[in-house]
């Protein structure tokens, strides 16, 4: 049923974007109820997955760790620019994972850098969380716009989207005991473990609510939106075929949902205000 369900919904998304376009009046803001719903169908697929493979905490992190070991490359030369990048990254990550929201590996959280020429951050099971030079460099001059990232990639953890992502691909038969083969490239992992829009979404709630309770300022998520070209909402009111074909960061061709996500962070702000 899973691998018949994209092909379902793929076919009403075209449904749906053809009687729009009829209509004369195409939009991406049109087609976000449609995108939501092929991204509830396939997180109730993934907490299925949870519900049928469970993991304890150890063995997420066990998990975790092996990955870790796979990916992790040597760290920046001592002294160097980069060297002073990567202890802010665990500076504000030690700070972000210090909150009250942080239970599942608390005091147990470890950041690293990675020297992928993309712009981007991921999360591993267990509590590892890792962000690229180049997002780190484009970021560097914003200390909450970095703990936001920090924030989001944390809630992937503490929400069980990296154990459900690892159960879909490397451990669907049995995610106890299988074990990364060779070593994994930043690439591949992002190729395997991918996280719907509504996860995008929850990870970014967390975020926020996160950067209050270490007493940042939560617009620092919009100006990281804005400095990997995610602009304020009036700004992209554009058609999707115009959208589709836009070059964005590549943090955002990882992390589905870019438009919509900053929309729901500002609402997310604004309520607190």
């Amino acid at each position: 049923m899973r691998k018949r369900l994209p092909l379902i919904l793929i076919s009403a998304a075209l449904l749906v974007a053809a009687l729009i376009a009829k209509k004369g009046a195409p939009s991406r803001e049109s087609l976000l109820p449609l995108s939501r719903s092929v991204a509830d169908q396939e997180k109730g697929l993934d907490r299925a997955a949870a519900q049928a493979f469970p993991l304890s905490e150890d063995e997420e992190r066990s998990i975790g760790a092996d990955i870790d070991r796979s990916i992790a490359g040597a760290p920046p030369t001592a002294g160097s620019p980069d060297a002073g990048l990567a202890a802010q990254w665990r500076e504000l990550g030690g700070a972000a994972a210090s909150s009250p929201l942080v239970s599942r590996f608390r005091g147990r959280y470890e950041f690293r850098t990675a020297s992928d020429g993309s712009e981007n951050a991921f999360a591993v099971p267990g509590g590892f969380v890792y962000i690229t030079l180049p997002l780190l460099r484009r970021l560097a001059g914003d200390r909450d716009a970095l703990l936001f990232v920090a924030g989001h990639e944390i809630g992937h953890i503490e929400l069980g989207h990296c154990a459900d992502a690892y159960r879909l691909t490397s451990g669907a038969r049995d995610p106890i005991t299988a074990t990364v083969g060779g070593a994994l490239s930043i690439g591949r992992l992002f190729a395997q473990m991918r996280f719907s829009a509504t996860q995008e979404l929850e990870a970014d709630k967390f975020a926020i609510l996160l950067m209050r309770t270490v007493h940042a300022d939560p617009r620092g998520a919009l100006r990281a939106f804005d400095a990997l070209g995610v602009t304020a909402e009036s700004e992209t009111k554009r058609d999707p075929a115009t959208v589709a074909g836009e070059g964005l960061a590549a943090y955002f061709r990882t992390h589905p949902g870019s438009w919509e996500r900053r929309a729901a962070i500002e609402r997310e702000i604004a309520s607190e205000r």
